[in-house]
């Protein structure tokens, strides 16, 4: 069908955030507990938190919606005083996500995955006992035309429309790319990513576009990427110095495909000669994937496309992602592994059929989608694991609007099936698992971290945000907000810890830091680090950021060591990272 040839740029990127004694905060028991003045924002009367506003997970709705509001501000380079351990590396921690949900005319961001990206920074000398924070918007080619004319420019992949009703939107099947879903710090370079469109360059201090005004900062770094995209979640490989990546670019006429990317980890440019592309029949609903030493490794769902969203979408009824149907009715999903060493092939290595192609191993397993994997790596046995937050089943049409955000539906969570943390093990000869999945929490886990060293490596541990409290393994429906961390013991799940925040308090991914003098590649130094997140308050609307030290038995339900209030409000916010040595 010609209507849906309009579909071909689309690549989507969702948040699926959604019987342990759990410890709450107090902020008195932090022993770095820091106090600082800070601008005050606008009087925000607190929101009650009635049985009926809470969650069936402890989340105060009402808190979280209000979470999804406009950053007030952008502050320039400014340090704080911050007591610190001495053993806390120096480096700078990054954060995206989506920071404005209105334009100057009125007009809303109908879906958080949206909205205009936002660059979070704090750079920590522990030397000094400071922190260099500043936040900015990513100089987005959308952003800058959304500020010079006080509109909405440009329709949102998930629903958002045009300023000027039914003829601005009609027929137009361009979209924003919005910068808002995970940041790298490569050589002098910061490269703000978003899967739907090429990464924007950006100074690594200022947060400014490094083409400077009038100029767009979206980059194909000099030809490197072959695609109009770049996935947001690229994988580093510790051994080679390396970040691996992808893009997916679909045509109705012949499908999804998939490109491998290789980079070096301070030039960002080619490691090997080779671009390996698969090709999966039908639309591909693919936002994370994992390597391992030899394996590139992606879930590939039953997908199909609704011809009846896409002309509601070319219309500007309905969003571009809700023409996709994932057949939530199959009983297996499809784990393609695909061999790293065909970044090196002299074989054709372009548009492989990977369910005809012998080079590419596909193994089943029970039906599921996740948006998130862990890590990988292979064992001892040349085995393949790896770690997954996972739901039963997903319905992408219910996660786009038209007419409202969707945070404000009366139960957002309501038809939303929770998250779990599953650990698979595949026998890599015999195309198929070694043994039943092995399910590491229930407490409605996402944002599954590592140290980044431990990526493509045998781990122990992950750090997770979960829900304010858990819920019973056999609830279908109904899930909710992050509103805890845990650290999963993906070996003894019965000793995993967690850590709950209040009910109106929501964190965001975490960032694991190794301590200075040890070595996290080795098992017994493993969890010798500590943990950094944001903490989104809706009902005061403040943000926190809040510091653990997770190393050994009940560090992280001993509390945080480390929480002040930062200097502007943080709305939820995405995807993050540690750069040790990327000081200013």
């Amino acid at each position: 069908m010609k209507l849906l040839v309009a579909l071909s740029a689309l690549e989507l990127l969702l948040k699926a955030t959604d019987a342990f004694t759990v410890p709450h905060l107090d902020k008195t028991t932090c022993r770095h507990a820091v106090h600082l003045q800070v601008s005050t924002l606008d009087e925000v009367k607190p929101s009650s938190v009635a049985s009926e506003n809470l969650s069936r997970t402890g989340a105060d709705l009402d808190a979280w919606r209000r979470g999804y509001s406009t950053c007030p501000k952008e502050i320039p380079p400014t340090k704080l005083r911050v007591e610190l351990p001495k053993d806390f590396p120096s480096g700078t921690y990054y954060r995206n996500g989506g920071g404005r949900y209105e334009a100057d005319d009125g007009t809303k961001v109908l879906h958080p995955f949206d909205a205009d990206g936002m660059i979070v920074a704090m750079t920590f000398d522990s030397e000094e006992n400071e922190i260099l924070f500043r936040n900015k918007f990513v100089e987005t080619k959308g952003y800058v035309e959304d500020k010079a004319t006080g509109k909405m420019s440009a329709r949102g992949i998930f629903g958002t429309m045009r300023s000027g009703g039914f003829f601005a939107n009609a027929f137009r099947t361009d979209f924003k790319n919005v910068g808002n879903t995970n940041v790298v710090h490569v050589g002098d370079d910061l490269y703000a990513l978003w899967e739907g469109g090429l990464p924007y360059k950006l100074d690594p201090l200022t947060l400014k576009n490094k083409n400077g005004p009038g100029e767009m900062g979206d980059t194909n770094l000099d030809g490197t990427i072959k695609t109009d995209s770049f996935a947001a979640h690229l994988r580093y490989d510790p051994v080679n110095k390396s970040y691996v990546n992808f893009a997916v670019k679909f045509d109705p006429a012949v499908g999804s495909k998939i490109t491998l990317y290789e980079l070096d980890e301070q030039s960002f440019r080619p490691t090997k000669r080779n671009n390996p592309s698969i090709v999966s029949p039908g639309p591909g609903l693919i936002h994370d994937f994992i390597i391992t030493e030899n394996y590139c490794i992606f879930n590939i769902n039953e997908c199909s496309l609704s011809e009846k969203n896409a002309v509601k979408a070319l219309f500007g009824f309905a969003g571009f992602s809700s023409s996709i149907d994932i057949d939530n009715s199959v009983k297996e999903t499809s784990i393609v592994l695909i061999p790293r060493s065909l970044f090196d092939s002299n074989e054709n290595v372009s548009d492989i059929d990977f369910l005809n192609d012998d080079r590419v191993i596909v193994c089943k397993v029970p039906n599921h989608f996740n948006f998130h994997f862990g890590n990988a790596f292979e064992d001892e046995d040349g085995n393949v694991v790896f770690d997954t937050t996972q739901t039963s089943e997903i319905e992408i049409d219910s996660m786009s609007s038209t007419s409202f955000p969707v945070w404000e539906l009366d139960d957002p969570f309501g038809l939303v099936a929770p998250n779990v943390l599953v650990r698979y093990t595949l026998d890599i000869k015999e195309k198929k698992l070694s043994s039943d999945p092995k399910v590491l929490s229930t407490q409605v886990p996402e944002f599954p971290t590592i140290p980044r060293d431990l990526s493509a490596r045998k781990h122990r541990y992950l750090y997770p945000v979960a829900s304010h409290r858990n819920i019973e393994a056999s609830v279908k429906k109904g899930s909710g907000p992050a509103g805890a961390l845990q650290k999963v013991d993906c070996e003894f799940p019965e000793n995993t810890e967690t850590f709950a925040f209040e009910p109106w308090e929501f964190p965001g991914e975490a960032v694991f830091v190794p301590k200075l003098g040890k070595d996290i590649t080795q098992p017994e130094q493993e969890d010798a680090g500590y943990l950094l997140v944001h903490v989104t308050n809706g009902r005061d609307k403040t943000t926190d950021l809040v510091v653990f030290d997770v190393e050994g038995k009940g560090g992280l339900e001993n509390g945080p060591i480390i929480r002040f209030e930062l200097p502007v409000f943080l709305p939820h916010m995405l995807h993050g990272n540690f750069f040790p040595g990327v000081t200013f």
